[in-house]
């Protein structure tokens, strides 16, 4: 299953699983109004649907062959994410009890944590792969990366509605961004013990996955050098955020900011981890 879509799902699957633990288990429940868990679910629900839409096509590859099924599982956990955070979204934006959306959230959370099972199986026949418990840390990893990251940003902008809300929940979410930053770091370092793209390839095979992949991410260490690279960049922004979170007031928005750059380096971090993945 060695494709871009492949990489993207599995890139919007573990952003999704992330950032739908910190909406769901993060102290923000019940110290913020529950607009702030309808906007960050609604995104979570749109991560889990696009990383389910992804995913498809590399699947129907698979037809025919022992990991086909364990495709199949992967789409059907992803789909039900999907479902349950967009039935929570809905049950906290209409008058029903908070805490009946707060267990379908936390369901939707677990199943597509679920789905990193199927998504690493996939992959641990394959040689020098590391088996399935490398495949299911690496997606655990890459998750606190992205989530992590991602929930910062989107907890930024809501002290823009809530101007009195205390700073406590933005350092915490900082500290949240160190421990991403280091989980990153882990994710391509251990992505390194994966084959790069279309090694021990020869022929048609070969010359069909040279088409797919650029000629620089089939250099041997050069996935890890970019992914370190963009990593020492995002670590830099992590202590920044500390800082400013710590003050509050006004530098709450600057964090914002940093959060933003970050947001947007993450993904190259783990697209560059996660192209070694299939």
């Amino acid at each position: 299953m060695e494709a871009p879509a492949a990489v993207l799902a599995l890139v919007l699957a573990m952003t999704a699983v992330g950032g739908a633990a910190l909406v769901w288990f993060f102290p923000t429940w019940g110290a913020v109004r529950h607009g702030y868990e309808v906007l960050s679910g609604a995104l979570v629900a749109l991560l889990a649907w696009g990383a389910w839409g992804s995913l498809r096509a590399p699947v129907r590859t698979l037809e025919g062959t022992a990991q086909a099924a364990d495709g199949e599982r992967a789409l059907v956990l992803l789909l039900a994410m999907t479902i349950l955070t967009a039935l929570a979204t809905l049950v906290l934006a209409v008058p029903l009890p908070p805490v009946l959306g707060r267990v379908l959230g936390s369901l939707g959370a677990l199943v597509g944590l679920a789905s990193f099972v199927p998504l690493a199986a996939i992959r641990a026949a394959r040689d020098g792969a590391g088996g399935l418990p490398q495949g299911v840390v690496e997606l655990l990893l890459g998750s606190l990366l992205l989530g992590g990251i991602w929930a910062g940003m989107v907890l930024g902008h809501w002290y823009l509605v809530e101007r009195r809300l205390s700073n406590r929940y933005m350092v915490l979410m900082a500290w949240t961004n160190v421990a991403a930053v280091a989980a990153g770091i882990a994710s391509v370092l251990l992505s390194g013990r994966n084959p790069a793209p279309c090694e021990g390839l020869a022929g048609p095979d070969f010359e069909a996955c040279a088409r797919t992949f650029s000629p620089i991410l089939r250099i041997g260490s050069m996935t890890l050098i970019l992914g370190l690279g963009v990593l020492a960049l995002i670590a830099l922004i992590a202590g920044f955020n500390v800082k400013l979170a710590r003050e509050g007031g006004r530098s709450i928005q600057a964090s914002t900011g940093m959060f933003y750059l970050a947001v947007i380096l993450a993904p190259a971090a783990e697209f560059a981890a996660k192209v070694r993945f299939y």
